[in-house]
């Protein structure tokens, strides 16, 4: 009865407590707003700011002489296409797929490897051959050589904002993968087989552009890591060559 009887008798006063709790409300309503865009939206520009002028530097020396791994015309990428997902990601598909997966039914290519990038704090992360599944495992691109043979071994992983980055995550897992720089250790086990790569190069390309499915060289054995960025996005793609030591 009090409080009814002094809202009676201060309508003014009731009114500018109502105005108050609203502009308060307002306020924070915006700045929660802005500190959500600004999470988003700020690893974008960092990393086109600071990581992409990184990878547009010419690499003059490397950790092999680049003498061993000039580039070669070849005929690789005929067959191979780019598609477009539900989500608007766009990532490559080959017309010889098929036959990479009745080599696998036969038992001349295995159903998978395990990739190790201590740099990454990646441990053993599973790698499924002739693969364009990017959810559940790294995937390798079908027909392209596997660890230690000669040719490039293609393998694509998911990226996402970096703040959400998570190694052990496949829908994360190379979200810091432009951290990686030349000279830096991969490692691929395949059956008893251990092998160590070590990062060449890295670099930025547009998501049509087939050329990082190329092997390097005739006799060149390569592994080439791909994913989105700038992480969170699917607008370029990075794309890091490294060369087998043993």
């Amino acid at each position: 009865m009090r409080i009814a009887y002094y809202v009676y008798q201060n309508p003014q006063t009731l009114r500018q407590a109502l105005k108050r709790r609203d502009r308060t409300f307002s306020i924070v309503i915006s700045t929660v707003g802005v500190i959500s865009i600004l999470f988003s939206v700020w690893p974008y520009f960092s990393w086109q700011l600071t990581t992409a002028k990184r990878f547009s530097l010419k690499v003059e020396e490397a950790p092999i002489p680049q003498g061993q791994v000039l580039s070669e015309s070849t005929n690789f990428t005929q067959g191979v296409q780019v598609i477009k997902d539900a989500d608007g990601f766009s990532y490559f598909v080959t017309t010889d797929q098929q036959a990479s997966q009745s080599a696998q039914a036969a038992g001349t290519r295995p159903k998978e490897f395990y990739l190790t990038i201590p740099k990454l704090k990646i441990e053993k992360a599973q790698t499924r051959v002739d693969s364009l599944n990017f959810y559940t495992s790294l995937s390798h691109f079908p027909t392209t050589a596997l660890p230690g043979e000669v040719g490039n071994s293609f393998i694509t992983g998911h990226s996402v904002l970096p703040q959400f980055n998570d190694p052990t995550d496949y829908r994360a897992i190379f979200t810091k993968l432009s951290d990686l720089e030349v000279g830096d250790d991969i490692f691929a086990q395949i059956g008893d087989h251990s092998y160590r790569y070590v990062v060449q190069y890295s670099k930025v390309v547009d998501p049509h552009d087939l050329s990082v499915l190329v092997p390097i060289s005739a006799n060149a054995r390569n592994l080439t890591l791909m994913t989105c960025v700038p992480p969170g996005t699917s607008t370029k793609r990075l794309v890091v060559i490294a060369s087998l030591i043993y």
